[in-house]
């Protein structure tokens, strides 16, 4: 005898409650302002879009989500979660927080992705994706603000090279390492010759341009590994590493021979010249001794007629001179 089965009154209320239940959760996630998807984990069909995603991407028809939620794509995107979600087991691994940019609409999104076991079983993949666009746009007009301000605080602003501070900053830790690997390194103190007068004499504005010529000759005539800047005023300073003083003199005579070319003068009579003084790094030296000795090299060229290069002599070195004559 086949019985038959009439669904009870407690079997109607536990349907309705379950409508109600699932009439409330459809309701809660399409008012959400996320997106928010279900796809299977290893066809990648997609099984739920909630209304905030309907109306980006249009309701999917038996689609995969890479189809509908990315442009032009027939395979898996390369970065896809899928893997994170669950482990060699086939076990959910948790919460996986992830940042993007969508190719369709370029908008950046947080998202949230973790793996759970549909109603009929099967492993999927839920993601509630936030647009954090807006926040990225900020955060972008930030680190450019904060690019700027660390620019505008190392460079000069007339000459748009080193200034000061921020060459020492740079030239610390190639002291360092020259110090460190017994590399030579060779510092070079210039200033312009005679500049306050013509300075004086053609205006400020003249004056700027000697200084921005000057400085655009050591910009395409130096190595990117060297370190220029301004020390004040129409005083320069430059460090040369992994450079003997041989090879260091030789460069300061190609930017003597690319001076003289520069077109500038508002007279015949005038042409850029500078005054050189280098001192090469000893083994115990440090900062202080280096600038020391570059300066006294610097006072001896300008002392000697101007528009030379000096390499630091020592007084003692003319006593000894002296002695042996």
């Amino acid at each position: 005898m086949v019985k038959t089965f009439i669904p009870s009154q407690f079997d109607t209320l536990l349907t309705s409650e379950s409508e109600h239940d699932f009439n409330c959760i459809a309701t809660i996630l399409d008012a959400l302002d996320a997106q928010i998807y279900v796809s299977d984990i290893d066809t990648y069909e997609l099984i739920f879009f909630n209304k905030y995603n309907k109306e980006a991407w249009s309701r999917p028809t038996q689609k995969k989500c890479f189809q509908v939620i990315h442009e032009k794509r027939n395979s898996p995107c390369e970065f896809c979660t899928n893997s994170k979600l669950v482990d060699q087991h086939g076990q959910a691994t948790g919460t996986h927080i992830w940042e993007y940019q969508n190719t369709v609409n370029q908008r950046w999104y947080q998202c949230r992705d973790q793996a759970i076991q549909w109603f009929d079983g099967r492993l999927v993949r839920l993601e509630i994706a936030i647009d954090i666009t807006d926040q990225k746009l900020i955060e972008q007009q930030l680190r450019t603000a904060h690019k700027e301000a660390s620019s505008s605080a190392n460079t000069d602003p007339l000459l748009n090279c080193l200034n000061r501070r921020a060459f020492f900053e740079r030239f610390d830790s190639i002291l360092s390492h020259c110090q460190r690997h017994d590399y030579p390194l060779t510092l070079v103190m210039m200033d312009i010759d005679h500049f306050k007068l013509f300075n004086d004499k053609y205006g400020h504005r003249f004056g700027d341009q000697v200084l921005l010529k000057t400085t655009a000759v050591f910009a395409r005539t130096i190595r990117d590994s060297d370190i220029f800047g301004r020390y004040g005023g129409d005083e320069f300073i430059l460090a040369l590493p992994n450079t003997p003083q041989d090879n260091a003199i030789e460069l300061l005579m190609r930017v003597q021979s690319e001076l003289l070319k520069l077109e500038i003068s508002p007279s015949s009579d005038f042409s850029i010249t500078l005054s050189f003084g280098l001192t090469s790094l000893n083994k115990h030296d440090n900062l202080d001794k280096l600038l020391n000795r570059a300066d006294i090299a610097l006072y001896q060229a300008k002392n000697s007629g101007r528009n030379r290069i000096e390499v630091y002599r020592s007084p003692y070195d003319d006593e000894t001179d002296a002695n042996t004559s």
